[in-house]
């Protein structure tokens, strides 16, 4: 019958009532490269620890401050042995493998964290693999089978043979290696792997007792690595050609067996007999094992790697000679050992190529690591029915049925206490965090009773020895009669009585056993009478007093040497209490030395934790010390740089003082002069102004007088023009008047309000004292539109189109006398579309009186067409409206004074000094004349 293995069915849902364990998760922090940097994991007691985030990481930068605790199984800080590593996570593992369960642990960490030194070690000191190889042979040394009496079957189970196939097996492998099939040369040894290998190597004494002596044991290795997604054989003889060279590896596939559990099919495994050819096959496969220099590590695992061990172990015959002949009883345990490649950062190794992509397959399979365990704790703790994607990796492919239940599972994570590498330890801490909250369902112990004898094995070893005995003494005595039952019991199971298929055969087997036994018993009588006739006759004097002589001395000699036992007993039973008590007195004493001994161990290391730690802090203080130190180096430098600047700032002001009086008191010489000088312009303009307001009074007194304003008058003297004589034209009244007075019309009328200076001929100014009345005209400026006053023809009032020109702010007056425009354009800004529907032109102004009282000016004109196609407006009217307040009873003259005109009397020229012309091109609106 198949041993239990304690496999959970797949194909049924598992029971609430089934035990489960979490996933056990240990931490180990790696020594620092250098004790005077700075760290982020602090350890605060054998199961917590707690990280700080550094000012460099990422997380600071993003305004993360808090420190972070993390709680694990146990906590192995940076002094801790590999061998205090070995005996708290891997020993458990070993024991449970040698009573057939199955196990899982592998190491995570960011890369350069110590995960291979912790798997492997080093020859002094050697690590959790080569530990377990150790324990395994040190605990089966005595009871392993013979080579090659398992053999693996190719699909995941195991043949058994007996040791005469095992022996042919042994000769034709062994001792009769076959040629025809070309091995695999010797790869060329790297300087550290030959170092490592040839370096004698420190074994660990640790074993297991309470194992199962009636079963014969073999252990089977492999190894592997997952590449880029992809199952390599390590331990796989390639082929080796001349020209071409090694032939590539073949990737390998996943298989399901017939209990369903995940296994890589066509993978090598070797039997070893001792730990020194365990250690060998591991060397092998760490030389073919895929590692590259990067910038965080000189040999980055490239790669995940597995070394599997195999435990294969099955009872003895009834005879306790050779191994059971029985496939179904044959029982495998493994223990897979994983080695996972760091995670790594593109941002810090700045990999390309190759090790880009290899960078890529390595986070990938760990991200889908991650997600499986997500996967697993939110179905087990919200009970949801979430499917885990095993599939999405090799690695979780791989191992699906450990966290299916088929066996314990513990994983160490290995911390790098560098405070550049906060932000990975981070991710790290969270994984390990997501993982002890699964659940793995609690493998059953293994039966191995199958209803032989115990002890079968102890039994044939002292027949072999006594055996071995009488052979050297040279006994002639007879050898014991042999009878054969015949063949054993027939290998049935017998589950429902009322099952005739077993009960029949299982009679006729026990009749013909009867049978058999009956005839053993009757030939045995028959040979027992004949023999004692043969050798006891009663009458025979000759043979009987022979015998009564020997077996009186016979009966003598005894009775002598149970009076010499006796006695020698009483003796050997006062030396035994006299040892017993002395024992007692040494046990009672070793116990007293012991608990002192523990005593001071306990004292020793509450010492040494104590000296630790008072040198991590002194460390610590160290640390801080120089970089206050580097602080203050750095404070006086910039206070330094900053005393430097000040002394130049202020050097720098004093110049730029200095600079700035002598800047004013040029500046000020300089003001004066043009202050001067504008005093002198003003006084030249204000003499000028005033001998034009002279003149305009002149002008306007002698309209006044005439009382024809629209007649037109000869102009004075004015000196000889060039060109064809001009008849004389009629005299107006410009828009200076509204020019003296600052309004919001001076930018639409151009040049209308132009104030004359006082004409210079010949170096000599003519003003108000001059004895000329008038000056002559200056010269037409620019091109002047071309018109005709007599062509031009008045319409009717009934056809006049008024355009009304009001500056912006002008103030509407409540007056009873309103100007009464039948047909009108009001417009704010004169713009040239205007005046081309227009007939007449009439502009507002508002000003203050010289009386203080408000008065409007309303200038009017004539728009007249020019023969370029544009408009000329002719001023021809002024009306006044003023307003008085009803108190003031001053008395005014009735005729219009000089002071009310502040314009002047030109010639023609003068008064068509504006024109609107519209030209095809983009001209100026308004073109003085």
């Amino acid at each position: 019958m198949k041993p239990q293995r304690g496999k959970t069915p797949r194909k049924f849902p598992r029971q609430n009532s089934q035990p489960k364990d979490p996933v056990e998760v240990y931490c180990r922090i790696r020594p620092p490269d250098d004790p005077n940097i700075e760290t982020c994991v602090k350890l605060l007691d054998e199961r917590t620890v707690q990280i700080s985030p550094s000012e460099n990481s990422q997380a600071y930068k993003n305004g993360v401050y808090k420190e972070t605790q993390y709680a694990f199984k146990y906590v192995f800080d940076e002094y801790v042995s590999q061998k205090a590593v070995f005996d708290t996570v891997a020993s458990p593992l070993v024991e449970d493998l040698l009573r057939g369960k199955n196990g899982l642990m592998f190491t995570y960490g960011v890369t350069g964290s110590g995960k291979t030194y912790t798997m492997t070690g080093k020859p002094s000191d050697p690590g959790t693999l080569v530990r377990s190889l150790d324990m395994i042979f040190n605990s089966i040394s005595s009871v392993q089978a013979k080579k090659y009496v398992f053999m693996p079957d190719k699909m995941n189970g195991y043949d058994v043979q007996t040791e005469a196939d095992a022996m042919v097996e042994r000769q034709k492998r062994d001792v009769m290696p076959r040629f025809d099939a070309p091995r695999t040369p010797a790869t060329p040894k790297n300087s550290k792997k030959t170092e490592f290998g040839d370096a004698p190597r420190i074994t660990d004494p640790s074993r297991v007792n309470d194992i199962e002596e009636d079963n014969n044991y073999a252990v089977f290795v492999s190894y592997i690595e997952i590449y880029n997604n992809y199952i390599y054989d390590l331990l796989e003889e390639l082929p080796y050609d001349p020209i071409t060279g090694y032939r590539a590896p073949n990737s390998k596939i996943l298989r399901e067996d017939g209990d369903r559990s995940m296994y890589v099919s066509n993978c090598t495994e070797v039997e070893v007999k001792s730990a020194e050819e365990a250690f060998d096959v591991l060397l092998k496969g760490q030389k073919r094992r895929k590692v590259a220099h990067t910038a965080l590590n000189t040999e980055s695992s490239r790669s995940h790697s597995v070394f599997n061990i195999r435990l294969v172990q099955a009872p003895l015959d009834p005879l306790g000679e050779e191994v059971l002949q029985d496939k179904s009883r044959v029982c495998s345990s493994q223990l897979a050992l994983v080695d996972l490649a760091g995670s790594e950062r593109l941002v810090r190794t700045n990999n390309v190529g190759d090790r880009l992509r290899e960078a890529g397959n390595i986070n990938q399979s760990l991200m889908a690591l991650r997600a499986c365990m997500d996967a697993l704790r939110e179905n087990q703790l919200l009970g949801a029915n979430k499917m885990v994607p095993y599939r999405d990796s090799k690695l979780t492919h791989l191992f699906k049925n450990y966290f299916d239940g088929e066996g314990k599972v513990r994983m160490i994570v290995t911390v790098n206490p560098a405070a550049k590498e906060y932000d990975e330890t981070v991710q790290v801490m969270r994984f390990a965090e997501v993982t002890q909250e699964v659940q793995v369902a609690r493998p059953q112990q293994v039966q191995f009773d199958y209803g032989l004898a115990k002890g079968r094995r102890r039994m044939n070893q002292q027949y072999k020895e006594a055996m071995t005995k009488m052979g050297e003494e040279g006994s002639t005595s007879q050898k014991t009669l042999a009878y054969s039952m015949g063949p054993s019991f027939p290998a049935l199971q017998l589950l429902d009585p009322s099952d005739e298929s077993v009960i029949v055969p299982l009679i006729q087997f026990l009749a013909e056993r009867e049978m058999r036994r009956n005839t053993l018993i009757t030939d045995l009588n028959s040979k027992s009478r004949i023999h004692a006739q043969s050798l006891l006759d009663p009458s025979d004097e000759s043979v009987i007093v022979p015998l009564i002589q020997f077996l009186a001395e016979r009966e003598m000699r005894r009775n002598t040497l149970i009076t010499d036992l006796n006695s020698k007993f009483d003796q050997f039973r006062a030396q035994l209490l006299k040892t017993e008590k002395e024992n007692m007195d040494l046990r009672h004493r070793n116990d007293e030395l012991e608990n002192l001994l523990g005593k001071r161990d306990n004292s020793f290391e509450r010492v040494e934790k104590k000296l630790r730690s008072l040198q991590k802090s002194h460390d610590q203080l160290e640390r801080k010390n120089t970089q206050f130190e580097n602080m203050k180096r750095e404070l006086e430098t910039e206070l330094n740089e900053k005393d430097w600047k000040i002394l130049r700032e202020k050097s720098e002001r004093e110049r730029m003082k200095s600079e700035f009086k002598s800047k004013m008191v040029l500046t000020q010489q300089h003001m004066e002069d043009q202050l001067e000088k504008e005093k002198r312009k003003i006084e030249e303009e204000a003499e000028a102004q005033l001998w034009q307001r002279e003149r305009t009074l002149q002008a306007l007194k002698s309209i006044i007088d005439s009382n024809e304003i629209d007649t037109p008058t000869q102009p004075p003297a004015k000196a000889p023009r060039r060109g064809p004589a001009v008849a004389p034209k009629p005299r107006y009244m410009t828009s200076t008047i509204a020019s003296r007075v600052q309004t919001k019309s001076d930018q639409d009328l151009r040049y209308t309000g132009r104030t004359p200076k006082p004409a210079t001929r010949s170096g000599r100014t003519y003003g108000p004292k001059a004895t000329e009345r008038r000056a002559p005209s200056p010269p037409p400026k620019g091109s002047q539109p071309v018109y005709n006053p007599k062509a031009h023809r008045r319409s009717k009032s009934s056809h006049e189109v008024w355009l009304e020109h009001k500056p912006a702010g002008t103030i509407e007056l409540d007056t009873v006398l309103q100007p009464n425009l039948r047909k009108k354009k009001s417009v704010s800004k004169l713009e040239v579309k205007d005046t081309m529907t227009a007939s007449k032109y009439i502009l507002q102004h508002q000003e203050q009186a010289s009386d203080g009282e408000m008065q409007t000016k309303l200038y009017k004109a004539n728009v007249v067409p020019t023969a370029g196609g544009g408009a000329s407006v002719v001023f021809n009217d002024v009306e006044t409206l003023r307003q008085i307040s009803p108190g003031t009873r001053k008395r005014r003259s009735p005729q219009p004074k000089a002071e009310d005109f502040e314009g002047q009397w030109t010639d023609t020229e003068d008064r068509c000094a504006v024109a609107l012309e519209g030209h095809a091109t983009k001209r100026s609106k308004f073109s003085g004349v």
